[in-house]
């Protein structure tokens, strides 16, 4: 079935269908004893999609207003849409599926699979400007949940060099080498694929931020992808770990596991990180 622009029903019927044909197991997820709904349940998906079960429900029944951007790419990701899929759901929608933004980057179901099974583990996909477009438990406890930001917020390259809170979670050691990685990226990316987004970001962060127009006026050398790092949690402390970068086409992949000694402490910033979570009901963002 080929889509028309600005078809909800379509979108719909596509969210529906996908829901039912999924498994638990094929998005990481327990099947537990009594399982009776064929596929997901709502719940199930809007999880996996970082919204509420009930603004999800209002997609599916075609009962609420036109979904953003942001918000289909990440049920596309949340639903393990090929790139076809994906693109025709924009379509739908009314909106250009090729379309450059932070946050719109498509990961293949392949990756999301790779990330289901990293569910233990604080792992991160990144897209050129610094979007996380998914992230495990145990890193939105360690970095925060990506879904508070909004606009360039939602940029932890932007965050790094206009908001003092961003660097709190990180041993001040290591302040410069972050920002100087972060520069680094940039670069490289600036010619690549998104490089709209990016210029965007580099001018932008250029009016704002003179440690950030120090830094690209003066190139330092590549990042290196394997690098000790010192994250600094509220409640716990330092936690030291191994931060491992896997770069692809249009994303970067994020590994980050415990050296000798901190085992324990990053399991525990997983539990007090899920218990925040689950303390307040989190609004969904459309």
């Amino acid at each position: 079935m080929v889509p028309t622009p600005l078809d909800l029903d379509f979108v719909a019927g596509q969210l529906r269908a996908r829901r039912r044909m999924l498994q638990p197991e094929h998005v990481g997820l327990p099947r537990g004893r009594r399982r009776r709904t064929p596929g997901l349940r709502r719940e199930e998906v809007a999880a996996l999609c970082a919204m509420s079960p009930a603004y999800y429900g209002r997609l599916e029944r075609h009962c609420g207003p036109r979904p953003s951007p942001i918000t289909l790419a990440r049920i596309a990701r949340g639903l393990r849409f090929s790139d076809v899929e994906r693109d025709r759901l924009f379509i739908a929608a009314g909106y250009d599926p090729a379309r450059r933004s932070i946050g719109l980057t498509h990961l293949a179901p392949q990756w999301m699979h790779v990330l289901d099974r990293l569910a233990d583990t604080p792992a991160l996909a990144v897209d050129a400007v610094g979007g996380v477009l998914h992230q495990t438990a145990p890193a939105a406890a360690l970095f925060g949940a990506a879904i508070d930001y909004a606009g360039w917020e939602r940029s932890a390259y932007y965050r790094w060099f206009t908001s003092p809170r961003e660097r709190n979670r990180h041993d001040v050691a290591e302040h410069s080498t972050i920002g100087a990685e972060i520069a680094a990226e940039l670069r490289s990316a600036v010619h690549g694929e998104h490089v709209g987004p990016v210029a965007d970001l580099v001018h932008l962060l250029l009016r704002r931020s003179g440690e950030f127009a120090e830094l690209w006026r003066s190139p330092g050398p590549a990042v290196d992808p394997t690098r000790r790092c010192r994250i600094v949690h509220r409640e716990l402390g330092v936690i030291e770990l191994n931060r491992d970068v896997f770069c692809e086409r249009n994303f970067r992949l994020v590994i980050y596991t415990p050296v000798a000694g901190s085992t324990i402490a990053l399991e525990l910033a997983t539990v007090l990180g899920h218990h925040r979570f689950d303390a307040k009901a989190a609004p969904s963002r459309r």
